[in-house]
């Protein structure tokens, strides 16, 4: 590849990462929903978290490993269930979040629930990226667009990792600006509905995804 091509590629992935990230979807849903009911910490610990998880699964497809998982409906189905069920476990949560009793602000969480660990809040970012076979499927088709077979493995790398920084700094960002005192301040009264809303609707994605056919 010429740097050219190299770089056109990776142009060119930069513009469909940002779009598809951007997109609401099973991460957006869930960072609205942290960054609700927890502090900034946790908020930008589950966005590390989904970036994580999008890594892991960039280099599956780069390095040809996905295409284990694509070829074995098993595997394929087991990976998609328990991504479901994980996405319905924590919408089924946030479905019953109690109504806040205390002002949140940056550095602290809601009294009304215990605050998650750093490795839980990163924990459930890379669950939710990593059991999402969709995301197997997604980068497959696009970066079929930009490799070959003879393409250097440093030019993947610089590919998959171009996807998770992406993934990071949208949702940190997402993260950031919610739990802002102001903002979320003004949300404060009512902020336990929005945790709802976003439960009914990881909840449906959880089930939408349990449906998915590659």
């Amino acid at each position: 590849m010429t740097g050219i091509e190299i770089l056109t590629g990776w142009l060119m992935i930069v513009a469909v990462n940002t779009a598809a990230t951007m997109s609401p979807g099973p991460a957006f849903a869930m960072i609205v929903r942290t960054a609700m009911g927890y502090n900034r910490r946790v908020a930008i610990l589950t966005a590390l978290g989904f970036g994580a998880g999008v890594a892991v699964v960039v280099f599956l497809v780069l390095f040809g490993f996905a295409t284990v998982l694509s070829q074995s409906a098993l595997l394929f189905n087991i990976v998609k269930y328990l991504g479901a069920a994980y996405l319905a476990y924590i919408g089924c949560k946030a479905l019953m979040a109690k109504k806040h009793v205390a002002p949140a602000t940056e550095g602290t969480a809601p009294t009304q629930q215990k605050n998650l660990t750093d490795a839980q809040a990163f924990r459930m970012g890379l669950i939710t990226n990593l059991l999402n076979p969709k995301g197997i499927v997604f980068f497959t088709a696009v970066y079929a667009q930009f490799i070959a077979p003879g393409t250097p493995w440093q030019v993947l790398v610089l590919y998959g990792l171009t996807s998770a920084i992406i993934e990071t700094l949208w949702f940190s960002m997402v993260a950031v600006v919610l739990t802002d005192s102001r903002i979320k301040g003004r949300f404060l009264r009512f902020s336990h509905w929005i945790e709802r809303l976003c439960g009914g609707l990881l909840l449906a994605l959880g089930i939408r995804l349990a449906l998915f056919k590659a």
